[in-house]
């Protein structure tokens, strides 16, 4: 669920009456807040949940999270939507109308995504009849705007966060916000 565990790490999951179960109470304890007092205000939290397959649930956990209360004055709650993700774009209206639902400003950072290669092959092994990823690059370069536009006409209830290594998406993005507030940020490790 969070990008510092390795991909086939499962802290939790959703038991059948939906409620969160963590995987042991060391999963539990991760995102646990000492004596139930709410993170210091420098501190970010961003789930991403990079593979379609993680998507429900890391919506799930941050929707628990945005609705607790001992984090309501906390501005530091974020996700990562991977617009190469054919649901991208309904994923950021869903958190747009959470962070409104809770009057809350929640932290977005849009990514194309990174694991392309490895969303195909599982969606071929397990047999699916089409691919939950974008299969061609202009359609997730399109999607990427789409996205960044509708995080940019949401202030109220997004900050927007950009991470490319392309300089053409970075333009456009910086075309579409004119005056709004957003960032960029860097990209490692590619």
């Amino acid at each position: 669920i969070r990008d510092a565990l390795p991909g086939n790490c499962r802290i939790a999951v959703l038991d059948e009456k939906g409620r969160l179960v963590f995987a042991n109470a060391a999963c539990g304890r991760l995102l646990a807040w000492p004596d139930d007092r709410a993170p210091s205000r420098s501190w970010r939290e961003i789930f991403d949940p990079e593979e379609a397959d993680r998507l429900e649930i890391s919506l799930d956990l941050l929707a628990r999270l945005a609705a607790e209360p001992a984090l309501a004055d906390w501005d530091g709650l974020g996700f990562v939507v991977q617009c190469y993700q054919k649901r991208a774009r309904p994923t950021i209206d869903w958190i747009v109308a959470l962070a409104r639902q809770h009057q809350r400003r929640l932290m977005l950072r849009l990514v194309k995504g990174a694991y392309w290669d490895a969303e195909i092959k599982r969606a071929e092994v397990d047999g699916l009849p089409g691919y939950p990823v974008f299969t061609r690059k202009v359609h997730t370069d399109v999607a990427y705007l789409a996205c960044a536009t509708a995080m940019l006409a949401a202030p109220d209830a997004i900050y927007a966060q950009f991470a490319s290594h392309n300089a053409f998406t970075i333009a456009a993005v910086h075309e579409l916000a004119g005056d709004a507030q957003y960032e960029f940020q860097c990209l490692h490790g590619m």
